[in-house]
Formats: structure tokens, C-alpha cells, sequence
């Protein structure tokens, strides 16, 4: 219908809708408040397939992952899953805030499919549905 976009075209998109959303956008608002964390996830999705370009995007979940668990020594072992409730609550359990959910939301796919079990589930439909489209 609207041709072929690629990861790349999609990140794209994403990004510019992103851009004009923080600087006040025109009469189309396709982001609003916590939209922002699912189209971070969108980016954190298209990342993995995308260039060299948007690949760094992806590691922002293993870099969150890798800081948390650096302080077990003081905290007590931190589980994958532990990670992925507290990145949930910080997202959804504070007021909407373009940074923090954009943070959160490129980083719940790489942490939730670190997590297993059922927190893989909407990373892998989510996945699969925007795969196909594109």
C-alpha cells in the first residue's frame, strides 16, 4: 500500500514523528503522552535489523542491564526480571516524561527478552506484527 519502507525507513519515520512531537508539532499528533515509551520500543524493535547507523540504539537495554547488575555486590544478586518490573514501573508509574519514556522504551525489548518467560511474550508479538508490515 504504501511501498516498501525497511528497518531503516521505519527508524526513520519514527524518529522525525518523535522530533516533531518535543518541538510542538502541526495538526498531526501521532505521539502523546506515554506513546512516546511504545514508539521507543518500536526503535528499540527496528534497531536490531536496521544499519550500522541505529545498531548502538539496541544496546541501551544491555547497558542499563550491565549497570544494575555491576552493584550486586551491594544490593544482592538483580535478576533479569527484577530489571524489567522496575524499567515497567519507572515507565508507566510517574508522570509522562518524553526522555524517560523514550529511554524506557528503546530499552524494554532488549530487557524484556533478557528476561524470559512471559515478559518475552509482547516483545516477540510485538516483533512479529511490526515485522510483517514493514
Amino acid at each position: 500500500m504504501f511501498g516498501t519502507f525497511g528497518s531503516g525507513g521505519v527508524l526513520l519515520v519514527i524518529i522525525v514523528a518523535l522530533v516533531m512531537h518535543r518541538r510542538g508539532g502541526g495538526k498531526l499528533k501521532p505521539v502523546k503522552d506515554h506513546h512516546v515509551f511504545y514508539w521507543g520500543c518500536a526503535i528499540g524493535l527496528f534497531a536490531a535489523g536496521a544499519g550500522t547507523a541505529f545498531r548502538q540504539v539496541g544496546t541501551v537495554s544491555t547497558t542499563i542491564t550491565t549497570a544494575v547488575n555491576q552493584q550486586s555486590a551491594t544490593l544482592g544478586t538483580i535478576g533479569p526480571a527484577a530489571i524489567a518490573l522496575a524499567l515497567i514501573f519507572v515507565a508507566f508509574g510517574s508522570k509522562p516524561n518524553f526522555v524517560k519514556d523514550l529511554i524506557c522504551g528503546v530499552a524494554a525489548p532488549g530487557i524484556l527478552a533478557a528476561a524470559g518467560g512471559l515478559w518475552v511474550l509482547p516483545v516477540t508479538i510485538l516483533g512479529s506484527i511490526l515485522h510483517s508490515v514493514v
